[in-house]
């Protein structure tokens, strides 16, 4: 399936493009308070948020991968970006989100969290998600309980690049 276009009362999650590169590094991806928690590094260079981008793009067509970019219908600009990818180790997709430091407690990531769900539950058939947030980041739990998801156990992640480790605590929903 192509990655559709979801849309929520104030956001449309849109494929990314290579495009946005400019955007999204200089809303979010450059920014170490957004990168803190998230597995991926703060970017150092728009260079990098392309090459992000590229394999962003590249997945449209995979029915195991899912990227948007966030726009901010108000504004007309992304804000940020969110993803579902299959985990090998689970058999599930998981879930994740990250928006721009300046849009932090609206509510936003709760209705991104919110289209992902409903997206996978009436789209794709799911009847269970995962999801995590790093332990120092209760506010991406609350967004996690917000939408339906149970907390299950700690974990850990590695970064991407396998220089942090980061300390998650796990959430799982399941559909009846």
């Amino acid at each position: 399936m192509i990655t559709p276009r979801l849309e929520t009362e104030r956001l449309i999650l849109r494929p990314l493009k290579i495009t946005d590169a400019q955007v999204a590094y200089d809303n979010w991806t450059s920014d170490p308070d957004v990168s803190k928690y998230m597995r991926w590094n703060t970017n150092k260079s728009v260079e990098e948020t392309k090459t992000w981008l590229t394999g962003a793009s590249a997945s449209i067509h995979s029915d195991k991968a899912y990227d948007w970019g966030i726009e901010l219908k108000e504004i007309d600009e992304l804000i940020g970006s969110s993803a579902m990818y299959v985990r090998n180790d689970e058999g599930v997709f998981e879930l994740g989100y990250c928006i721009m430091k300046k849009y932090w407690g609206m509510g936003l990531a709760t209705e991104v969290a919110q289209a992902m769900v409903n997206f996978a539950i009436n789209e794709l058939g799911q009847k269970k998600l995962f999801a995590v947030h790093e332990k120092k980041n209760p506010a991406s739990g609350k967004v996690l309980e917000k939408v339906g998801f149970i907390y299950q156990s700690d974990g850990t992640d590695k970064s991407f690049d396998g220089t942090r480790t980061l300390i998650n605590r796990e959430y799982i929903l399941t559909v009846e």
